[in-house]
């Protein structure tokens, strides 16, 4: 039950939690459950490798304040709460590897969640978010 109202807590602050049905939203919180954390989660020292072998597509949920800062080479910025009316931007093929990050990790959690339900197969969320990329002096692109 707990984690039932934590998915409601973290989908209501991006608007979504209003407009799930109450069957949606014990589906997400069912699926949620299966998702084995090494399967999703990326940390920061493992990360440039992965974009290097891997040449994913390395998907930003920030806000423009905070891509304003700094973001990693070759993301995409889709802010978190325009992911579902702009899913056309990301790859077609559902086993193309994708790294979604935030600032710190949390938000991205729930972005990497959404494409996994959607059928994504290898989503990856940044451990940390970009905060974790900056502590390793990892490359970082400046507008």
């Amino acid at each position: 039950m707990r984690r039932g109202w934590i998915l409601l807590v973290l989908l209501g602050s991006l608007g979504l939690a209003q407009e799930m049905t109450p069957g949606a939203l014990l589906q997400m919180g069912s699926f949620l459950k299966k998702i084995n954390p090494a399967s999703y989660l990326l940390y920061a020292a493992e990360a440039q490798d992965f974009v290097e072998v891997f040449e994913p597509f390395i998907l930003d949920v920030r806000t423009n304040e905070e891509r304003a800062r700094g973001f990693i080479p070759g993301s995409v910025q889709i802010h978190v709460s325009q992911l579902p009316d702009r899913l056309s931007e990301l790859p077609k093929q559902k086993d193309k590897p994708i790294l979604v990050y935030c600032g710190t990790g949390h938000v991205s959690a729930v972005a990497a969640a959404y494409l996994r339900a959607l059928g994504y197969r290898e989503v990856k969320n940044l451990s940390g978010g970009f905060r974790s990329w900056l502590e390793l002096n990892l490359p970082v692109q400046r507008p």
